[in-house]
């Protein structure tokens, strides 16, 4: 079930209970870079430091009705002191005239001088750690096609964050919903790479292979996937819905798939159902100490032992195991969107079989929200209107 509520942010979360939602996929105004035209809106505080903590305020409340495991990925742009933004896609947001690189209005920035750049990503998220969020990664948003630029003092900007943050300092991360295809970084030059399993009995003796590129590429074993890097490469796309682009779908899709159960959560006490782990008998070969000449030593009684320092690679068993002892059938997790927009998350929300609760206060982007829900998401009658 997807829900889409019209209002402010604010206001809507403080009706929401304690611990209902599972993750939170969002990306709020950009600050000083468009006026929506709709009383209360963020983005257009006096100063970066009224923006901050506006925002503070409103993830409190989030923070609240996020469950003790769950995640917030917050996706942030930068701008800089002259009203200009660097990260700013004129194919994401509304257009408006040819001088929408001028302020919207004027601002104080707080002893920043002209051409600075404000830094307002990082600013948000230390403000955030200092108020009880864990801080726990920063992911570079790496964009193809980014909008051209006529600054001739400074590099086009082509990156913008996704801060992950959590409740807690444990939390759900299914990390084998993301994995991504592996490949060394290190050239492979003339010199062959070996590998060598520290289970020569049920394990290829060795890996040797090469890329047209000239990169080591693990494949045809379980190290053909590899844990998630923090450089998500995701070109922007336009949304023909309206003068914007929204979230570009890719860049959604490892936030909730990574945030989220496959499988759903207890509806009783709301444990997570996780992934069942079986140990292989192959040697990561990213840890330390897990390569070598030969797989075994010897142990004091004859009997062969796995060298210090290896460490053997988990696999899924495809099977999913509830945490709980209810035994009771598992019901969808919940994303929320505290600035839903054109509803892209709440959309492949909808696409991966998860609930979600979306908040705009923007009436006309509200109604688009849905429609794209009802549309694209797959679920037609099973969109909530709001209140």
């Amino acid at each position: 079930m997807i829900t889409i509520h019209t209002g402010d942010a604010l206001d809507q979360l403080r009706a929401m209970p304690d611990n209902s939602v599972h993750c939170v996929v969002t990306s709020p105004p950009y600050y000083g870079l468009r006026d929506y035209g709709v009383e209360g809106q963020m983005g257009l505080e006096a100063t970066p430091a009224e923006f901050v903590e506006r925002l503070v305020t409103v993830f409190r409340e989030v923070r609240r009705v996020l469950a003790i495991d769950g995640t917030l990925w917050l996706n942030m742009g930068d701008s800089y002191a002259t009203g200009r933004s660097g990260a700013r896609d004129a194919s994401r947001w509304p257009r408006q005239s040819r001088n929408d690189h001028k302020p919207l209005l004027t601002m104080s920035y707080d002893g920043l001088k002209p051409k600075d750049l404000i830094g307002m990503p990082w600013r948000v998220a230390f403000a955030m750690q200092n108020d009880g969020w864990w801080l726990r990664q920063d992911i570079i948003w790496h964009k193809p096609n980014p909008m051209p630029e006529s600054v001739r003092d400074r590099c086009a900007k082509a990156h913008e964050y996704i801060f992950l943050l959590s409740k807690s300092d444990r939390y759900f991360f299914d990390a084998d919903a993301i994995r991504e295809r592996a490949t060394s970084d290190r050239p492979a030059g003339n010199k062959k790479h070996k590998y060598v399993h520290a289970a020569p009995e049920s394990a290829p003796e060795s890996v040797d292979h090469r890329t047209k590129s000239g990169l080591l590429a693990l494949s045809g074993t379980a190290w053909a996937e590899r844990h998630r890097r923090s450089v998500w490469t995701v070109a922007s796309q336009p949304f023909h819905g309206a003068h914007f682009a929204a979230f570009p779908p890719r860049l959604i899709e490892p936030c909730i798939q990574a945030g989220t159960s496959e499988r759903g959560h207890c509806p009783a006490c709301g444990a997570r159902w996780v992934r069942e782990m079986t140990r292989t008998n192959q040697v990561n070969p990213s840890a330390r100490g897990s390569k070598f000449d030969s797989g075994k030593t010897s142990s004091r009684n004859g009997g062969d032992r796995t060298q210090a320092g290896e460490r053997f690679l988990s696999a899924a068993t495809g099977r999913w195991l509830p945490t709980c002892t209810h035994d009771l059938a598992p019901v969808p997790d919940v994303v929320l969107d505290p600035f839903a927009g054109a509803g892209t998350t709440l959309m492949v929300a909808a696409q991966h079989f998860r609930d979600g609760v979306g908040i705009e206060i923007n009436p006309a982007y509200a109604e688009m929200a849905r429609q794209r829900v009802r549309d694209e998401g797959g679920l037609g009658q099973f969109l909530e209107g709001g209140r």
